[in-house]
C-alpha cells in the first residue's frame, strides 16, 4: 500500500514538473522600476547629483566610475556639485562603491584633470580617512591607492600630508594592520626625500618596526629596506640597515627570514665589494647552511634565490666559497632523491610525508629554474665537472614539474655552454622523449634556439648565407639518428594529446630542421610525417603550419630531384585532392610560397594550378580563391608574363559572368575593385627603379640560382672523386678487380644520375598535370613512427 502511494506521489511530482510555469523571481516590480528611472532631460551633472542623493547602489557605482570623465569635461562644476556628494556618500557607502572609488580617485590624479593642490585638499584627504575602514579588503584597497598616489605627488605634499600619518600609524600602540600600513607607506615615500631627512624622521621608526613584536610587521618592514637603503646611500646603509638585516636573517620566523633573504638579493648591486666580501658572503653561507637543517619552507625559498645570489656575489667569493656554494646547489638538485635511493621501501604515505615530498620537489624545481645562472657562476668550462651530474638529475627527475622547468630553460643553458654544448645532447633526447606533454610544452617552443646552439657549438658556427639557404651540417651533430628519432617521437606525442596548440607549436618549430640536418635526412624522415599531418590532421592551424614547414623545406633542400618531387606531391595532395578542405588549404600554401620564394618560382610551379581552382565545383574553394587574386596580379611582370596576365583576366571574367553563388559573386566583385588599383609591373621600369619588394624578390631568385649551382658543383666533385677511386683500383690484383666491379657499378649509377640531372635545365621546368598524375610520389614511403 505504501509502495502504491509512493508511486502516485512520484507521478504527481512529474506532472508538476512538466507544467509550464511563469518564472517571477528575476522580475522587478513597478515600484522598483520607478525608483531606477531617471528623467532623460537631466544633464550629466544633474543626473549624477540626483543619483548620488537618492539612487540605488548600482547607480551610485556608475556615477563614481564616471567621475574622472565628468571632471575632465567640466572640472569647476563637477568639483563644486558632484565631488562633495561623493565624499559625503563614501562615509556610509558599501564595499562595492568604496572599491569603485579607489580606482576613480587614482585615475583622476593620473589624468591630471585638476591641480595637485586641489587634489590634495579633496581626494587625498578622503583616501587618508578611508584607511580607517573596518573592512580589511576595502582598507587594503585604499592603502594600495595611497601608495600609487604617492608616486605622482610632489615631495612637499607627501611630507605635509602623508609622512605624519605614516609615523603615527607605526607606533607600537597602534594595531597590527596600522603598523603594516606604516611599513608600506614608509617604503614608498622614502625615495622622495634626501638622506638627512630620512635619517632624522624615518630611520628611527624603520628600526623600531624591524624589531616589532609581531613577525608580520618585521617581515613587512624588511621588504621595504631595499627602497629605504637606496634613498639613504651606501654609508648610511652599512651603518644603519645592515645590522638590522643581519638580525632579521636570523629571526625565529621563516616568514621574516624569507623577507631578509629577498632584501639581501635586492641590495647586492648597491653594496660595495668590501661589504659583500666581509658581511654578505658569510651571511649567505650561514643562512644556506641553516636552511638545510630547518624543517620549513626556508630551503625552497633559498633555492628560488640561489641563482641571483651566486651571480651577484660571483666576484666576491673565493675558490673555497665558490666550491661550497656549488656543493650546496648540488644538494638542492637532489633534495629528497638521495633518501629514495638509499632507504628501504617507504612506509604508507602520511600528510606529513606528502608535505615533505612537496617541499623537496619545490627545492628541485627552483634549482632547475636557476640552472642557467649557476652555469654562469661555475663558468661553462667547468660545466662537466661541477654541474653536469646535477643537470642529468634534473632532466631525469621523477616529478614532471621539475623536468618541465629544466626544459623551459634548456635553450639558455645550450647558449651559455658554447663549444661544450655537445655534453647535453643526450639530455635533449631524453626530454624530447618525455611522456608528459607539459614537459614537451617547455622544450618545443625554444627548439630552434636549442638546435642552432647545438650546431654552432659542435661545428664552430656556419656562415650566414649557407645557414640561411642550405642544410650543410651533415657531420656536425654526433648521434644525429637519436636526435632525429627523438624529434619524431616528440611530434607523435604532442599529436596524440588532447590539446592541439602544442602540436601547432611543434609543426611551426620543425621548420628549423633545415639548418640542422641534411636534405636526405629531412626528406626521408620528416617529410612523410609532415605530409601525413598536412592531409590527415583534423585541426586547420596544424595543417597550415605543416604546409608552411614543407615550403621551408623545399626552399632549403639542396637536391633538385627532391624539390621537384615535393612540389609535385604538394600539388597532387592539395590542389588535386578529392576533399574540398585540402583544395582550400592549397590557397594558404600558395600564400606561403609567395612569401618564401621568388615570383619567378611561384609563377613557374603554382600560378596556373591555383587559377584552375576557379573551376572548382565547391563554392567555398572559389570563395577562398577570390581573396588571392589581387596577390596573383602583384606577381606578374610585363612583357614576359603577358600570357599569365591573360589567364588571370580570363579567370576573373569567368567568375564575374558565370558565378551563381551569392557570396562568391560578392567576393569577386570586391577582388575586381582591388585588382583595378594594382598596376602591373613593367620590366623596363623596374630595372631603373627597384622597390624594396623587388630587391627582396631579386635576392630570393639569386639564392634559388645559387642552390642549383651548388648542387651541380657537388655532383661534379662527386664524379671526380669516383673517377680517381676507379683509377687507383686498376693496378690491383683479383681482389682489386672485385673492388673495381663495385666502383664500376657506382660509376654507372653516378652516370645515370648525371644523365638525369643534365636533362633538367638550370631553371626548373614547369609541372604539368600529366606529370602530377603519373605517380611521381611512389618512392615517398612513409615509415611508421617508432618510440
Amino acid at each position: 500500500m505504501d509502495l502504491a502511494a509512493g508511486l502516485e506521489q512520484v507521478e504527481d511530482d512529474l506532472q508538476e514538473l512538466s507544467l509550464e510555469r511563469t518564472i517571477t523571481k528575476g522580475l522587478k516590480t513597478q515600484e522598483e522600476i520607478d525608483r531606477l528611472t531617471v528623467d532623460e532631460k537631466l544633464g550629466d551633472l544633474e543626473r549624477a547629483v540626483y543619483l548620488l542623493s537618492s539612487g540605488q547602489e548600482v547607480q551610485r557605482i556608475s556615477v563614481v566610475n564616471s567621475l574622472p570623465q565628468l571632471i575632465q569635461d567640466n572640472a569647476p562644476e563637477a568639483m563644486r556639485r558632484v565631488v562633495p556628494k561623493v565624499r559625503e556618500m563614501l562615509h556610509v557607502a558599501g564595499p562595492d562603491v568604496q572599491l569603485a572609488a579607489t580606482i576613480s580617485f587614482l585615475s583622476i590624479l593620473e589624468r591630471e584633470v585638476i591641480p595637485i593642490s586641489t587634489y590634495s585638499s579633496t581626494f587625498l584627504q578622503t583616501i587618508i580617512m578611508s584607511l580607517e575602514v573596518k573592512d580589511p579588503v576595502v582598507s587594503n584597497a585604499w592603502l594600495d591607492t595611497l601608495l600609487s598616489v604617492c608616486g605622482c605627488l610632489p615631495k612637499d605634499v607627501i611630507k605635509r600630508e602623508i609622512l605624519g600619518i605614516a609615523v603615527a600609524k607605526g607606533q607600537l600602540s597602534q594595531s597590527v594592520q596600522s603598523r603594516l600600513a606604516s611599513c608600506k607607506i614608509l617604503g614608498r615615500v622614502a625615495t622622495k626625500f634626501e638622506p638627512y631627512i630620512i635619517k632624522k624622521e624615518i630611520l628611527p621608526l624603520v628600526t623600531a618596526l624591524c624589531q616589532d613584536i609581531d613577525y608580520e610587521v618585521r617581515g613587512c618592514m624588511c621588504r621595504q629596506l631595499d627602497s629605504v637603503a637606496r634613498a639613504l646611500g651606501l654609508e648610511n646603509t652599512k651603518s644603519a640597515i645592515l645590522p638590522e638585516l643581519v638580525e632579521l636573517a636570523n629571526d625565529e620566523e621563516c616568514f621574516v627570514r624569507h623577507a631578509a633573504l629577498d632584501a639581501v638579493v635586492n641590495l647586492l648591486n648597491l653594496l660595495d665589494d668590501d661589504t659583500c666580501t666581509q658581511t654578505i658572503v658569510p651571511l649567505v653561507c650561514k643562512f644556506c647552511e641553516r636552511s638545510m637543517e630547518a624543517d620549513d619552507t626556508t630551503l625552497p625559498h633559498v633555492a628560488e634565490q640561489i641563482g641571483r645570489l651566486c651571480h651577484g656575489l660571483s666576484v666576491n667569493v673565493d675558490e673555497q666559497q665558490r666550491a661550497w656554494l656549488l656543493e650546496f646547489y648540488t644538494q638542492l638538485c637532489i633534495q629528497g632523491r638521495m633518501r629514495d635511493a638509499q632507504s628501504p621501501p617507504p612506509p604508507p604515505r602520511t600528510p606529513s610525508s606528502i608535505c615533505d615530498e612537496d617541499r623537496c620537489a619545490d627545492c628541485r624545481r627552483n634549482a632547475a629554474y636557476n640552472f642557467p645562472a649557476m652555469v654562469l657562476f661555475a663558468e661553462p668550462k667547468n660545466f662537466k665537472l661541477e654541474l653536469y651530474n646535477c643537470f642529468v638529475s634534473l632532466c631525469e627527475d621523477p616529478h614532471y614539474i621539475v623536468r618541465r622547468t629544466i626544459a623551459c630553460g634548456f635553450h639558455e643553458v645550450a647558449k651559455l655552454l658554447g663549444s661544450h654544448v655537445q655534453l647535453i645532447q643526450q639530455e635533449l633526447v631524453t626530454l624530447l622523449n618525455d611522456n608528459y606533454v607539459q614537459v614537451l610544452e617547455g622544450i618545443v617552443p625554444h627548439l630552434p634556439e636549442t638546435l642552432e646552439s647545438l650546431v654552432k657549438g659542435v661545428g664552430g658556427g656556419l656562415s650566414e648565407a649557407r645557414t640561411m639557404l642550405y642544410s650543410t651540417n651533415r657531420h656536425q651533430i654526433s648521434n644525429h639518428a637519436d636526435l632525429v628519432q627523438a624529434l619524431l617521437t616528440c611530434e607523435y606525442l604532442v599529436a596524440a594529446c588532447s590539446q592541439w596548440r602544442p602540436h601547432l607549436t611543434m609543426m611551426q618549430r620543425l621548420a628549423c630542421i633545415v639548418r640542422v640536418f641534411t636534405s636526405d635526412q629531412i626528406y626521408s624522415k620528416f617529410v612523410p610525417v609532415l605530409f601525413q599531418r598536412l592531409t590527415l590532421s583534423r585541426v586547420l592551424p596544424v595543417k597550415q603550419a605543416a604546409g608552411r614547414t614543407l615550403c621551408v623545406i623545399i626552399r632549403h633542400n639542396r637536391r633538385q630531384e627532391h624539390r621537384q618531387e615535393l612540389i609535385c606531391r604538394l600539388i597532387e595532395a592539395l590542389c588535386h585532392s578529392n576533399k574540398y578542405q585540402l583544395r582550400m588549404l592549397f590557397v594558404d600554401v600558395c600564400c606561403d610560397v609567395m612569401e618564401l620564394f621568388s615570383r619567378r618560382f611561384f609563377k613557374e610551379y603554382f600560378f596556373e594550378f591555383v587559377l584552375n581552382l576557379a573551376h572548382d565545383p565547391v563554392a567555398n574553394v572559389r570563395l577562398k580563391l577570390c581573396s588571392l587574386l589581387p596577390r596573383l596580379k602583384t606577381q606578374i611582370k610585363l612583357p614576359g608574363d603577358r600570357q599569365l596576365l591573360q589567364q588571370l583576366e580570363h579567370c576573373v571574367r569567368r567568375l564575374l559572368s558565370h558565378e551563381r553563388d551569392r557570396d562568391v559573386a560578392a567576393a569577386i566583385r570586391k577582388s575586381v575593385f582591388e585588382l583595378d588599383k594594382i598596376q602591373v609591373a613593367m620590366e623596363t621600369l623596374t630595372q631603373r627603379m627597384f622597390m624594396e619588394e623587388d630587391l627582396m624578390d631579386q635576392k630570393k631568385e639569386e639564392e634559388e640560382k645559387m642552390l642549383l649551382e651548388l648542387e651541380e658543383r657537388e655532383k661534379k666533385e662527386h664524379e671526380q672523386t669516383k673517377g680517381r677511386s676507379t683509377e687507383k683500383g686498376k693496378g690491383k690484383g683479383s681482389k682489386g678487380q672485385g673492388r673495381r666491379g663495385v666502383h664500376n657499378r657506382g660509376h654507372r649509377t653516378s652516370s645515370v644520375s648525371k644523365t638525369n640531372s643534365s636533362e633538367m635545365p638550370s631553371a626548373s621546368p614547369k609541372l604539368s598535370k600529366h606529370s602530377l598524375h603519373s605517380g611521381s610520389s611512389e618512392n615517398m614511403t612513409s615509415p611508421g613512427l617508432t618510440r
